[in-house]
């Protein structure tokens, strides 16, 4: 059985992404600074969810919650990678990638796309923030003890 490591879902994301859309892929961390020449994706980690499924917990389900920005030139051009991307989340299956080890594959997965939200810019002097998407995506993991 392999053990799905969140780190490994967003290295995974975050290489599928670079290589199906030619587009340089920020990791969002603390302290990030975002590149100045779009386009551009972004994938941060979210919230995740972990519940029991079994009374003697031999049965654990976890939900792993991602954001992946889209920051574009142009509205049409936001709308073009925003069909990319929305097409890769719905279709694709994705390798699952050793984070520690990037020549390791160890299997494969899907993800769920859960929104798609256009977000205006909030201050119009930030030009960093214009022609955003964000997509809501998750991947669900089951695990068995051992």
């Amino acid at each position: 059985m392999i053990i799905t490591k969140q780190i490994d879902l967003q290295y995974s994301i975050k290489q599928h992404l670079a290589e199906k859309t030619g587009y340089k892929v920020v990791w969002i961390y603390d302290g990030v600074t975002l590149p100045e020449t779009r386009p551009f994706i972004t994938i941060e980690q979210m919230q995740d969810n972990t519940s029991m499924l079994a009374k003697l917990r031999e049965t654990v389900r976890t939900i792993y919650h991602f954001q992946v920005g889209v920051y574009a030139n142009s509205a049409t051009e936001r709308a073009a990678i925003q069909e990319t991307v929305r097409r890769i989340f719905l279709f694709d299956r994705f390798k699952l990638i050793d984070a520690n080890g990037p020549s390791k594959e160890l299997g494969l997965f899907c993800v769920d796309m859960t929104a798609e939200t256009p977000i205006s810019a909030e201050d119009l002097s930030d030009k960093t923030n214009y022609h955003r998407v964000f997509f809501d995506i998750e991947v669900d993991a089951t695990y068995q003890a051992y």
